[in-house]
């Protein structure tokens, strides 16, 4: 029987996407792509996360790494955080999951500047029971022993655990360590994969139709002297 749920936070909870993040900012391919390589994807972002360096000794090191472009790492380094939105829908579920009686948990890779600010200024983290941040144990994932880490303090049974996360590589790791393993892509296709599991959700809602569509004539869109409407930016 299934009885708690763990969350990643980054790209579950929060958005968190810099490859978009950084062609919003800049569109420039190329310099997207050092900017990436040389931040977010950096070993010095992974030891921020694991916590073994503090966040200005990260910072100096990745602004060097930058050489020419340190005014544009400079920039990033400085509002990356703005991308950090919290995914309402996400978030709803997991009101729902706490009202039906699910203790909630937290299992992530974030830095403590991070962590502390989700702390003071998120209100979704009022819904986890507890959890296990990576700057806290200085294990990241998908290293088994995060997992054994939050097993351990919250006396978790795998068996009856479901963990949720957007890369696959921590959802492997923790389906090999008996947890019922879900790779997120989006917080609907979330919901019906634990009404799968027999979890007592309520169904996905269809869409309302527009009711001025039913009251216009067939062709009376174009009649109105209107050719398309405008299409929405893709993230």
């Amino acid at each position: 029987m299934l009885k708690n749920v763990v969350f990643d936070l980054g790209g579950v909870v929060v958005d968190y996407d810099p490859r978009a993040y950084l062609s919003e900012r800049f569109l420039n391919q190329p310099l997207e792509d050092f900017l990436y390589e040389h931040i977010f994807a950096s070993d010095t972002w992974r030891a921020l996360d694991a916590g073994t360096i503090t966040m200005s000794k990260g910072v100096q090191l990745m602004l060097d790494a930058c050489g020419p472009r340190r005014y544009e790492a400079q920039m990033v380094l400085d509002d990356w955080r703005d991308m950090l939105v919290t995914k309402n829908d996400t978030v709803r579920l997991m009101e729902q999951l706490r009202t039906l009686g699910y203790p909630l948990y937290y299992l992530s890779d974030i830095a403590e500047d991070v962590l502390e600010m989700f702390q003071q200024k998120k209100r979704f983290m009022q819904y986890f029971t507890g959890g296990i941040a990576s700057c806290e144990v200085k294990i990241t994932k998908p290293d088994s022993r995060i997992f054994a880490k939050l097993v351990e303090v919250y006396k978790l049974d795998p068996a009856e655990t479901i963990f949720i996360d957007d890369r696959q590589e921590n959802v492997d790791a923790a389906a090999a360590l008996g947890f019922t393993a879900i790779l997120f892509t989006s917080a609907l296709e979330l919901r019906r994969t634990l009404l799968g599991l027999d979890l007592p959700l309520p169904a996905p809602r269809r869409p309302k139709s527009d009711p001025a569509s039913k009251s216009q004539k067939p062709g009376s869109f174009f009649k109105l002297g209107k050719t398309s409407a405008a299409n929405k930016p893709q993230r």
